[in-house]
């Protein structure tokens, strides 16, 4: 069988979660040792996969949400010849009608239209754009065979949203990071994670985006007064510093104390987490939740909201939640572990471990190939 992935979006340092998706996902299942070959769509020759015998490349060197990804992709993705197109995101093109799986990972725009970058555009954008989007998601849900989802979080919301998802959406789950042994990274001779000096005093983490939807304002609102409690302890921000990162950085420039890093390599993020006091993750919307399970899985507690589908992704164990948008609650949550933090790291290892069984991107693997055959089989 060949099996067409639209990988333009493939590595962390592109889309961070959807690009950790594909990547991931196509790993375990040239891992599984199938006959099936695989067509990756990208955007340079120089790939993780360019050299597995298994794998071919097709240049695609087209950006992603805009008109010449509507133009140009249909013909790139016919071109291939291969019996399933997998889109890994809702940009399908509107013009391709050929065998299609894709993956819907949330539906964040339904719920939070300013979470995107055109919303500091001018008005008609933002309405031509929002038009655009629900197009062309209406058409990647109806247009698909298969649509599969992380979470029963998202399978709910898609179905209700369009009601034609029901039967066709497959719940694959995702995976998680091995849980690293030790509870921390140790720092090098230069005290260097990268290009960045990790502090010797204690600090907190929060990894991710300033949209709205994310809710790092949330966090920073409450921070003079856990700063106040804690003098010594800072706050450590890795985000691409866009403009809705330097908007925050701006409008709490008098806080002290926290550290605005933008965009950071893995070595980086691995070490940042494998020091940190804790995870902060006040997000008010995920689809699945990438960077808690990264923290678990290098030693890192987390300390979570409870929105969406992060009870569903996290479980009930070893992780500290607390209400979506409770300031209150996330100083509760921190006082909690700062008062025992040796409590706190075995709390999450044990769930590392524990999660570790439930998200696996091996089993990811066999649901998304047996999403495939099975629309192969149909056509």
């Amino acid at each position: 069988m060949k099996i067409a992935i639209d990988a333009r979006m493939m590595g962390a340092g592109n889309t961070r979660g959807i690009g950790r998706y594909i990547e991931e996902l196509v790993r375990a299942m040239l891992d599984l040792g199938t006959d099936d070959e695989f067509v990756l769509l990208v955007r340079q020759s120089d790939h993780p996969f360019a050299r597995h015998p298994r794998v071919s490349t097709v240049l695609a060197p087209v950006s992603w949400y805009g008109f010449a990804e509507q133009l140009k992709m249909p013909g790139i993705l016919e071109r291939t010849g291969a019996d399933v197109v997998h889109v890994p995101h809702w940009n399908v093109p509107l013009l391709y009608r050929g065998p299609l799986v894709v993956t819907v990972h949330d539906l964040l725009l339904r719920h939070y239209p300013s979470s995107a970058k055109t919303s500091t555009r001018s008005w008609p954008i933002r309405l031509m754009k929002r038009i655009l989007y629900r197009a062309v998601v209406g058409h990647a849900v109806r247009a698909a065979k298969k649509i599969l989802i992380p979470t029963e979080f998202t399978r709910h919301d898609v179905e209700s949203f369009y009601p034609g998802a029901k039967g066709k959406s497959v719940m694959t789950g995702e995976g998680m990071p091995k849980p690293v042994s030790g509870s921390s990274y140790p720092v090098s001779s230069t005290g260097r994670a990268t290009s960045y000096q990790i502090p010797d005093t204690s600090y907190l983490l929060y990894v991710g985006s300033a949209y709205p939807h994310k809710g790092l304002d949330d966090l920073l609102s409450v921070w003079p007064e856990i700063r106040r409690r804690h003098a010594m302890l800072r706050l450590i921000i890795a985000g691409e510093m866009d403009i809705f990162m330097q908007r925050m950085k701006a409008s709490h420039a008098a806080q002290g104390g926290v550290d605005y890093l933008g965009k950071v390599s893995d070595d980086s993020l691995e070490r940042l987490y494998g020091n940190a006091i804790a995870l902060v993750f006040p997000s008010h919307f995920e689809g699945f939740g990438l960077p808690p399970l990264e923290a678990l899985a290098h030693g890192c507690p987390v300390i979570s909201s409870d929105a969406a589908s992060l009870p569903e992704v996290l479980g009930k164990h070893g992780i500290e939640f607390f209400h979506v948008g409770d300031g209150n609650g996330i100083l509760l949550a921190v006082e909690k572990v700062l008062s025992d933090r040796k409590k706190a790291r075995e709390a999450a290892a044990s769930a590392a471990h524990e999660l570790q069984q439930r998200h696996d991107w091996r089993k990811a693997a066999k649901l998304t190939l047996e999403a495939y055959h099975s629309v192969k089989n149909r056509v």
